[in-house]
């Protein structure tokens, strides 16, 4: 398909950001009316057909009017926004929040600060756990044989596993254990954790040396519970969504709604984010895998010492001001990155 010229690209950005601002069709006279580019009515609805052959805007119904497809809006938020963008860049203010003694508090109210500035969903991924590093950790005995693991990390965070143990153990053994383990491994990375953990259990075996061999094994499955999944997901605002119009249709609302009740669709999503670092946005179909396709979201790494940690971002319609969110993402993410990267330990007790 040849590139558009520089009138189809005028008229396919005045559609869609008049779309985005009056959430209506856009026929030729609005264009006419808003925009200074000195076209005939007649000339630019000759545009916008061309435009809609090539798959860049539709007409719903009998509308007279276009909207963009996800194609349109694809070409506008990859091609026409670089401007915005590098402007965005230059001129952005740093963005603060509150709340930011823990990394749980920092990115609960990250994705707080992007719901409330956007009106749509923040969302926010934290940190892998095999990126983070071990602080502490204790044993809950629930009930016989049923173990809590409580395990915290140098950023705050704090994660939990179940699992059940061959034969029972009393809370002082728990307790011991527990002491033995931290004072073992503190500060140490967590992968470093899991590997020293097998390593040591073999030399326990051979010297037979039974409490030893137990702390380890708890560990061991603490661990293992916690895999090396991705990190919590939390989202604020999901209920903005409803005063979006574009999602009128009842199952589309549905079905995004059971998205965030089982979350675990768009946790795949912000972990995929993770292999691109930088600001991604995902645009209607492209987000298939969350259910609906009448939604976008906007998402950026946030990082520590270069490597990606986690993942910050918006979800909202198709319809949603790119313009401005996509620098409030990036924004948001390099004070997270910031954040994070100024980390200080606490000293071991």
């Amino acid at each position: 398909m040849d590139p558009l010229n520089d009138r189809l690209k005028y008229i396919l950005n005045s559609v869609v950001v008049y779309h985005i601002r009056l959430g209506v069709p856009i026929g030729s006279r609005t264009i006419t009316k808003l925009s200074e580019i000195g076209l005939s009515p007649a000339t630019i609805r000759n545009v916008m057909a061309d435009l809609e052959e090539r798959g860049y805007l539709t007409h719903p119904h009998t509308s007279a009017g276009r909207v963009p497809t996800d194609k349109g809006y694809r070409f506008y938020v990859d091609s026409l926004l670089q401007e915005v963008m590098h402007q965005a860049q230059q001129s952005a203010a740093p963005v603060d929040w509150p709340g930011r003694d823990s990394a749980a508090d920092a990115l609960q109210n990250a994705s707080k600060l992007l719901s409330r500035m956007t009106h749509y969903a923040g969302v926010a991924l934290a940190p892998r756990l095999s990126q983070r590093t071990f602080k502490h950790i204790d044993f809950v005995r629930l009930r016989t044989r049923q173990i809590l693991a409580i395990f915290v990390s140098d950023d705050g965070l704090i994660h939990h596993s179940l699992f059940e143990l061959d034969h029972d153990l009393a809370d002082r053994d728990l307790a011991q254990m527990a002491d033995y383990l931290n004072r073992r491994f503190v500060s140490l990375p967590l992968q470093t954790v899991k590997q020293q953990i097998l390593l040591e259990m073999r030399e326990a075996k051979e010297r037979y040396d039974s409490l030893l061999r137990q702390a380890l094994e708890l560990g061991r499955q603490a661990m293992e519970t916690e895999g090396d999944g991705g990190g919590e997901l939390y989202v604020e605002g999901a209920t903005n969504m409803l005063t979006q119009l574009t999602f009128a249709d009842l199952e589309e609302m549905k079905q995004l709604f059971r998205t965030f009740e089982e979350k675990y669709r768009l946790l795949n999503l912000l972990e995929q984010s993770l292999n691109t670092p930088g600001v991604q946005v995902y645009i209607g179909s492209e987000n298939a895998a969350l259910g609906t396709r009448t939604c976008s979201l906007v998402v950026s790494t946030y990082e520590r010492a270069g490597r990606p940690l986690g993942s910050i971002g918006v979800l909202g319609p198709t319809r949603m001001d790119y313009s401005a969110v996509i620098p409030l993402v990036r924004s948001t993410a390099d004070q997270l990155s910031q954040f994070f990267g100024e980390w200080r330990k606490e000293p071991a007790r």
